[in-house]
């Protein structure tokens, strides 16, 4: 199975490499962003890998919170497109996640399931996991966001301090769309990618409008597979991204950090990837993954 892994990292270069050399299967190619405001220098060992099957994208400034992320995934999707290449499937991957089964394993899962798309989304206001002032996270979409600097944070405050007196004002959800919020990680096929593209492409007022909100990595997509009624992408969409992560609670911004102490729920899931690891704080967990869940899979690599 050809598959296409875009890799959105900004940190430990050594930790992305140990992640490409697992997925590289022979058959997969990697589209990786580095965060525009990392050195570059650290990830030049990635090459080492494969100048044929590594392409770098176009990088931009993916700090958490703004629009920077949604476009660090968009050029990724772009470079994945204009390779011209058919491949069966697509994988959005952070730099600090890791497979939690054999490549042969996820060949073929994605081979055998009757769906082509594994996206995480869930419509908003949910009480449960925004609950107060939050409004149920519909301050994702009614709320102005500009940054975490101080003056951003005023601008923010004071429009939306204006909008509540001043109709035009008001944020407004483009082409009368239906929020909805998720995992920003996701797979899909070829079609997926299309229609997202073409979508992203047709409708400048969408990313107008996700350029002030809130993490918009966590909706952009999400909105956009979730309204849609295409027929074809609707009957492919499992709404599961079929990623192991622990939070701390439902209100958490940022998953746990996965340790040696997570092992054994990682051995009984039956998702394909885990997010999310951190070598310099535990690397024994990497290891217990390649000898007792990828080497007993009969992973053929050496690790």
């Amino acid at each position: 199975m050809e598959k296409a892994y875009i890799i959105m990292a900004h940190k430990n270069p050594g930790q992305l490499y140990r992640l490409i050399d697992r997925l590289n299967d022979g058959a997969s190619e990697f589209f990786i962003h580095i965060d525009k405001t990392a050195a570059f220098a650290p990830f030049e060992i990635i090459k080492e890998l494969g100048t044929t099957i590594i392409h770098f994208v176009d990088r931009a400034d993916s700090k958490w919170g703004g629009f920077g992320s949604v476009q660090a995934s968009l050029n990724g999707l772009k470079a994945v497109k204009n390779s011209q290449k058919k491949f069966d499937r697509i994988l959005l991957l952070s730099g600090q996640d890791y497979p939690i089964k054999s490549n042969q394993y996820i060949d073929n899962f994605f081979s055998n399931s009757p769906h082509t798309v594994f996206i995480d989304y869930f419509p908003i206001p949910n009480y449960l996991k925004w609950p107060g002032s939050d409004n149920g996270g519909l301050y994702r979409v009614y709320k102005y966001y500009f940054g975490l600097k101080w003056y951003q944070l005023f601008c923010s405050k004071s429009l939306n301090l204006l909008s509540t007196y001043i109709p035009l004002l008001k944020r407004k959800i483009p082409n009368e769309m239906k929020p909805f919020a998720g995992s920003q990680w996701w797979s899909g096929d070829g079609y997926a990618l299309d229609y997202i593209l073409d979508y992203d492409e047709k409708h400048p007022e969408y990313r107008a409008f996700h350029q002030h909100t809130f993490v918009p990595d966590e909706l952009y997509v999400q909105m956009i597979v979730a309204n849609a009624t295409d027929e074809n992408l609707v009957k492919s969409i499992l709404n599961s991204n079929k990623r192991f992560i622990i939070w701390a609670d439902e209100h958490a911004a940022h998953p746990n950090l996965l340790g040696k102490n997570d092992f054994e729920a990682i051995l009984n899931s039956d998702d394909l990837f885990a997010r999310k690891f951190d070598e310099n704080t535990d690397a024994e967990i990497l290891d217990l993954i390649d000898r007792e869940i990828l080497l007993t899979q009969h992973e053929q690599k050496e690790v």
